[in-house]
């Protein structure tokens, strides 16, 4: 009997025994942390894609036991007929292999972008790959993708570092919108709603990136139609509430004024009328401070407070129907949301329209669309006053 007992226990014992069969020493992974996707010279070579990695280069990093003097970073790049069919060339150039589950950041070139349908097959692989994290950030280049993956700013030894941080960081400006991870990119795909990502591009002197403005993606066939500049991206932000912190700037007796704003919130009411034709009403609010001024004025003045929160609320609703226009009619691209709550609240009615909506017949852009914008000025910082009266 106690026989039995010790082989039940050594038979047990191998089970555990098993867990690490297919264990990777770290020293042989090769870390790609940012992947870069532009389509490839037809004059070089017969493959639509041209990808580029970027691994970690521990030496680069200052890794104990290892020699300073390199860079941390190695980008490399090849073409393919696939993203998949990439992923093995590069395996076979490299001592370690991809592995991409501390990836930051996707950059895909705007050449890219227009073609149709291209960009949804690209994401196919990285949506559907174990390794691939759903918090990677997806950006669009205003240039050749690799191009960014090549920036080396002074602060970061990684481009694709310093790119996620710049992402993240930016939640101050309404002139750019969220970060947008892979996941969201996911939800995306599934539905035929338009939508936007990040636009970035490289500074004149090529060391760092810059962020300002989107790229407006027409849903049914995931095409880039257009852009917002970052004052369009403002009017955006505002009426999809999707940034609550940023700056709005105006005049007051031809001296600039600052609007920080610390909150906004905004409605949308969508009736359908008799005749098929929609109205659709927004409104917006803003709560902030006055964050900046030029000129003597004292603000403390009911008749004062109530001329400050009258302009920043027509700048708002300026902004807002500028975006409003661009959308309707250049780039015919529901980015604000209206099919979705269409789709949510007369569902009947989108049944008949859906097909139509921001292409085909586009009767998104002959909706009648009102915004009406209430901003409330709180505070005028820590004084009313900084100069002398007529001292400007």
């Amino acid at each position: 009997m106690r026989n039995k007992v010790y082989l039940l226990i050594a038979c047990s014992c191998i089970l555990f025994l098993t867990g690490c069969w297919d264990q990777i020493a770290i020293e042989d992974r090769g870390f790609v942390v940012g992947t870069a996707i532009d389509m490839a010279d037809q004059q070089e070579s017969n493959f639509p894609l041209k990808m580029t990695y970027q691994f970690v280069v521990p030496a680069g990093m200052g890794a104990p036991g290892m020699t300073g003097g390199q860079k941390a970073f190695s980008n490399i790049s090849k073409n393919g007929k696939s993203v998949f069919e990439t992923f093995r060339k590069v395996d076979t150039e490299t001592s370690r292999a991809a592995y991409f589950e501390h990836a930051k950041v996707i950059v895909v070139s705007g050449e890219v972008m227009k073609k149709p349908n291209l960009f949804a097959s690209v994401m196919d692989v990285f949506i559907r790959d174990l390794e691939m994290r759903r918090s990677i950030k997806v950006v669009v280049s205003n240039e050749e993708a690799k191009k960014i993956l090549n920036v080396e700013p002074d602060a970061r030894k990684l481009p694709a570092i310093y790119i996620d941080s710049i992402l993240e960081n930016n939640y101050k400006s309404t002139r750019v919108v969220q970060p947008v991870r892979l996941g969201k990119v996911h939800q995306y795909l599934l539905t035929d709603s338009s939508y936007v990502l990040p636009l970035i591009s490289t500074t004149a002197d090529g060391k760092r990136i810059e962020e300002d403005g989107v790229a407006v993606i027409q849903g049914h066939n995931n095409q880039m139609v257009g852009k917002l500049t970052g004052k369009e991206t403002k009017g955006l932000n505002f009426i999809t509430h999707n940034n609550d912190s940023g700056t709005v700037e105006f005049e007051i007796d031809n001296h600039l004024m600052v609007y920080e704003i610390e909150n906004t919130k905004s409605s949308i009411k969508i009736d359908v009328k008799e005749d098929n034709t929609l109205d659709i009403t927004i409104k917006i609010g803003a709560d902030g401070e006055i964050g900046e001024m030029y000129g003597s004025q004292n603000l403390l003045t009911p008749k004062r407070f109530a001329e400050i929160e009258k302009r920043i609320s027509k700048k708002i609703e300026k902004l807002a129907y500028q975006t409003l226009n661009k959308a309707q009619h250049d780039l015919h691209a529901d980015i604000f949301g209206f099919g979705k709550i269409l789709k949510q609240r007369h569902y009947d009615d989108w049944q008949k329209i859906k097909d139509n909506w921001d292409h085909g017949d586009k009767i998104f852009a002959d909706c009648n669309i009102k915004v009406t914008a209430n901003a409330t000025v709180q505070a005028v910082g820590s004084t009313d006053k900084t100069k002398a009266r007529g001292g400007e």
